[in-house]
């Protein structure tokens, strides 16, 4: 039986097993991955592709089936650890506050 923080104890046992029933038609399934009988797990190359980026397959594999989806994947992957190493003036941070303090305050 579902927990619903609610008390059953004031239901009869029929009422109560139906609006159980009833409340779990309503919820959707967990959204998770279920394998389809006679579908296998890379039937496209975007499914290659996806299973690289989630680290179940090989660059290799990947580049066979899509190669312009891995360059740009591994293009974001470079760009996005050459954007994270870039650190800003230590005076661009005084710079900042002194702009804001020397303006007055928003009135309410």
């Amino acid at each position: 039986m579902l927990d619903r923080h609610e008390s059953h104890e004031n239901l009869n046992p029929k009422a109560r097993d139906s609006r159980d029933a009833a409340v779990s038609a309503e919820r959707p399934l967990a959204d998770r991955e279920v394998p389809l009988p006679g579908v296998s797990a890379a039937d496209t190359a975007a499914d290659t592709v996806q299973m690289w980026l989630d680290g179940e397959a090989t660059e290799m594999e990947a580049r066979a089936e899509n190669d312009k989806a891995v360059e740009f994947w591994a293009r974001v992957a470079k760009d996005t650890d050459t954007m994270r190493q870039v650190k800003a003036p230590a005076h661009f941070t005084a710079n900042i506050m002194a702009a804001l303090s020397a303006k007055a305050p928003l009135a309410d």
